[in-house]
Order: structure tokens, then C-alpha cells, then sequence
């Protein structure tokens, strides 16, 4: 993936004039993500073979992807807000095993500061649901 990044960014200018160009950023992105490529392999190679998964070892990545699903599907019926509350909701408590008080603070301070600052401070148009903007 990171040769493809490097790739199509060559056919991007590097640099206009005395700043980066619309092709440095997917350049470095992909040259970072071949670097980081490789020393995940060489270090593979050198490792011991890992320990056999532990049976319902798929429990906690499946619960994040329905999770996950579940808040994009619930975009636009119930809105940004109270998706997002849902889904880090969903995530400390099923996944996490956290106790449900403090994640319904958790889940409540993260959904109102992400509506603070992309709603209110940014002004960027998101789903607002049923219930209002």
C-alpha cells in the first residue's frame, strides 16, 4: 500500500514555489507507511512464534466492528451526537467491561465536546436527528 502511496504521488508536483506541493504529504504518508511495513516484518521474522488464540479470543473485535457498524448506520436516523454516545457506550461497557456509571460520563463529556467543537466551534454540518441541532 505505501509503494501505491509513493507512486501516485510522484505524479503530483513536490513542491511549488517554497512550499510542499499537493504530492509531499501522500509521499511521505506512503515512504512512512514502507518503512513501518518493513520493521513489522523484519520483526516477525525474528520473533518467536505467538501462543495459540485463546477460544473467544474474536469476542472484542467483533463486538468494536457491530459497534461500529451499528453508529454508521445510526448517522442519520439519531443524529452525530447521540450515535457517537452510543458507540463509546457501547465500546466501555461490552467490550471494555467498565462500569456503566463512569461510562455514561465518559461516553457524554467525549459525544459533548466533539459537538462543541465541530458543531458549534467549526460549524460543520453533521446529522442531527431527531433531536435538533
Amino acid at each position: 500500500m505505501g509503494v501505491v502511496w509513493v507512486l501516485g504521488a510522484r505524479a503530483m508536483p513536490m513542491w511549488e514555489r517554497e512550499t510542499p506541493g499537493p504530492g509531499w504529504l501522500p509521499f511521505a504518508f506512503g515512504a512512512v507507511l514502507i518503512a513501518l511495513s518493513l520493521a513489522a516484518g523484519v520483526q516477525a521474522l525474528l520473533s518467536p512464534s505467538p501462543a495459540p488464540e485463546a477460544p473467544g479470543a474474536f469476542r472484542k473485535p467483533l463486538l468494536v466492528l457491530g459497534a461500529t457498524l451499528a453508529a454508521v448506520l445510526g448517522l442519520e436516523p439519531i443524529g452525530f451526537v447521540a450515535s457517537v454516545f452510543l458507540l463509546l457506550l457501547a465500546l466501555f461497557v461490552l467490550a471494555e467491561r467498565k462500569k456503566l456509571l463512569p461510562s455514561l460520563l465518559a461516553a457524554a463529556g467525549v459525544s459533548a465536546a466533539l459537538h462543541l467543537i465541530f458543531v458549534t466551534w467549526l460549524a460543520v454540518p453533521l446529522p442531527a436527528g431527531p433531536f435538533g441541532s
